[in-house]
């Protein structure tokens, strides 16, 4: 009997979240899925969705109400997983994760070829795991490549 967890996906609008989603396909009939992120219009048909304030670098004051709204989806869901595919939402979740207990996953934005993103670096290390999507990124188990997600 395999155990369902609860998983909370969190990201960025955009390529992150179409990432995230694709990522997540593969995870629905084994974990029970929720999802956050910063626009109301990309909800899941059969999957409970959280809109969360979206934060740039240009408006870091948002990073108040984005943290107060992740931990009220983390208390109330009560995720065994954080997965995140970045940014700021992702950055948040795992941090905060991380002071609840919660294992995290994350991983690096497939556009970032050259390096790890900024919102990866911010978590490197905290995330328990930490994937990226390009081999030449790897380094030793802090940031891994299992292959190509996407």
């Amino acid at each position: 009997m395999t155990i369902r967890r609860k998983v909370l996906a969190i990201s960025s609008p955009g390529g992150h979240w179409i990432q995230l989603t694709r990522i997540c396909a593969g995870l629905e009939a084994s974990h029970d899925l929720v999802y956050a992120m910063p626009d109301k219009l990309f909800k899941a048909q059969k999957n409970k969705v959280y809109s969360v304030p979206d934060v740039s670098a240009d408006d870091k004051w948002k990073l108040l109400p984005c943290a107060v709204k992740v931990a009220y989806i983390l208390l109330r869901e009560r995720p065994q997983v954080i997965l995140s595919t970045g940014a700021a939402p992702g950055v948040v979740a795992v941090f905060l994760g991380k002071l609840l207990g919660i294992r995290t996953i994350w991983v690096d934005s497939i556009a970032n070829v050259r390096k790890i993103s900024r919102s990866g670096e911010m978590v490197q290390k905290r995330a328990d795991i930490f994937l990226t999507q390009w081999e030449h990124l790897a380094q030793s188990n802090e940031v891994r490549y299992q292959g190509s997600v996407l």
